[in-house]
């Protein structure tokens, strides 16, 4: 079993971005002296209310020179808003800057600001996903290399650098619909899905399906094949615990509206889900919400509710995002990744 750390980065009152990223960096280092595995990075743009992590792949090597061993991930590289060869460029100087410690988290993305900022069509999300993988995975991996598809034309280049992991860093690709969980497993790739989007009873659902098609295409179910991350957080007393990530949960759905609803009326694919995000602000369902979403108590109900998660799901890595909302003091986020540490890994290993 790994542990992983998940960083989204929001803007936070009375800190500058600066000072946002630099305490994004002194708790990576902190995850790193208490053993965890791999730091993940999201990649969102245009909503600092959401993320101010817009751009990750330039801040692998940053990480990796105040750290020592962690691992450093995206999650995710958002492949349809970026040209596949620029892409695996900068993915591997990332690797090689870092010494070989990336990990390659890729998806297609789903939150409609960003298609319409970069003027990419949502409809083209997979397409131009599967193409830009398979363009960057030929790019590592080839000396020169052509592909001819119907989003790219690449004629006779020579990417470099070349990553240090050969053939190349580990993929892993996220998955939240059970469109992409069969589509994926048709692939043989591993995943990495978050309760965020997917939580629990429906995540039960389409793993069924992803190790059917997985099973159908002829894959086998690896050590590391599935990742998760959940909102977790550890305190002495599990009822103070949850009670204290009621504000992060709140303000989390609060950010969500705030980039859903910059979009112009004519762009109406997201109305639905505005409404049920503008419907969870208004009446939050808190205690579903640690049922099937977060992972919120002392440490003994940390350990059984994850035990479950990572029987069921045949898990190889838990990834905690610490501070969903980023609404606890930051001394606060230090002891929940120390008890984590002490009390919850030693169980899970």
């Amino acid at each position: 079993m790994r542990f992983g750390v998940f960083f989204q980065a929001p803007e936070a009152t009375g800190q500058t971005h600066g000072e946002r990223y630099a305490e994004m960096f002194d708790l990576i280092a902190i995850a790193d002296e208490l053993g965890f595995d791999v730091a993940w990075l999201a990649e969102l743009h245009f909503g600092g209310a959401f993320s101010l992590l817009s751009a990750p792949l330039m801040v692998v090597p940053v990480i990796a020179q105040r750290t020592r061993r962690i691992r450093i991930g995206t999650a995710v590289t958002l492949l349809p808003l970026h040209h596949p060869l620029s892409c695996a460029e900068h993915a591997a100087t990332a690797d090689l800057l870092s010494g070989g410690r990336l990990e390659f988290g890729v998806g297609r993305g789903s939150i409609p600001t960003q298609f319409h900022g970069f003027r990419v069509p949502v409809a083209e999300n997979r397409a131009r996903f599967d193409e830009a993988l398979e363009i960057i995975r030929l790019a590592w991996t080839q000396d020169r290399f052509s592909y001819h598809g119907r989003f790219y034309d690449v004629d006779d280049v020579s990417v470099v650098p070349k990553p240090v992991q050969k053939p190349h860093p580990p993929i892993r690709v996220a998955v939240h619909t059970a469109e992409s969980f069969a589509h994926i497993g048709d692939l043989g790739l591993p995943i990495y899905s978050g309760t965020t989007t997917t939580p629990l009873p429906q995540l039960s659902e389409y793993m069924t399906l992803y190790r059917e098609h997985l099973a159908a295409a002829g894959h086998r179910w690896e050590t590391d094949q599935m990742a998760l991350m959940l909102p977790v957080h550890v305190g002495a007393d599990g009822s103070a615990a949850k009670d204290a990530m009621r504000p992060g949960v709140l303000r989390y759905y609060q950010n969500l509206h705030a980039i859903f609803s910059q979009l112009p009326e004519s762009y109406g694919d997201h109305l639905p889900r505005l409404r049920m995000i503008r419907e969870t602000i208004a009446n939050l369902p808190f205690e579903r919400f640690c049922r099937d979403q977060g992972v919120f108590g002392d440490a003994a109900e940390v350990v059984d509710r994850l035990q479950a998660a990572r029987d069921e799901f045949g898990l190889s890595q838990i990834i905690c995002w610490f501070d969903q909302g980023c609404m606890l003091p930051r001394d606060e986020v230090e002891r929940a990744m120390q008890r984590f540490a002490d009390h919850v890994m030693p169980k899970l290993g």
